[in-house]
């Protein structure tokens, strides 16, 4: 009864709230803005659509920000998720593993701990919901096994390239962990 007055204001300010977490580069203020996402997640997760765009944005902070603004990313796509784990769920596991393995194109000693991160906060997520967690990871290890498979029998290039990259590495430590 009192969430019809408050709803349109509260869509405006959740909006105006993910443009300002787009628009700002100093990590400081986005561990700020952050940490009242986080707050505020229980209402975002209210919104189908505001939920999706602020998935995407918290997923992109997740695998490029410093160590605090990764860690408050993933904590509010972990609460975003759990709000509506039927609808997001799915989605959430799908982009962060495409965001996870783009990431872990170029290791160094710098990029090591976030990689790292990732795939723990990654393995967290799928630990959610073993169900839905299952047809991806099936997929997952089913593109990775055919890779390898190639890589044996077709004795080309191109072939072992795909296999001795920092992606498939990575990727077959994520499963593997």
């Amino acid at each position: 009864k009192h969430f019809t007055k408050i709803k349109g204001p509260l869509v405006t300010y959740l909006k105006d709230l993910l443009k300002l977490l787009s628009g700002v580069t100093s990590e400081n203020i986005l561990t700020v803005l952050l940490k009242h996402l986080h707050q505020m997640c229980v209402y975002v997760a209210c919104f189908q659509r505001i939920s999706k765009h602020a998935l995407k944005r918290l997923i992109t902070l997740w695998s490029t920000g410093e160590e605090t603004v990764r860690v408050l990313a993933f904590l509010c796509i972990l609460r975003i998720t759990r709000n509506q784990q039927a609808i997001l769920l799915d989605l959430v596991l799908k982009a962060m593993y495409m965001t996870y393995v783009k990431n872990c194109k170029f290791v160094s000693p710098t990029t090591w701990p976030g990689i790292n991160f990732m795939r723990r906060s990654l393995v967290e997520m799928f630990s959610l919901d073993l169900n839905v967690s299952y047809r991806h990871v099936f997929l997952y290890i089913r593109q990775l096994a055919i890779l390898l498979r190639n890589a044996i029998v077709v004795q080309k290039v191109e072939n072992r390239q795909a296999v001795y990259n920092w992606q498939c590495v990575n990727s077959l430590h994520l499963w593997a962990d």
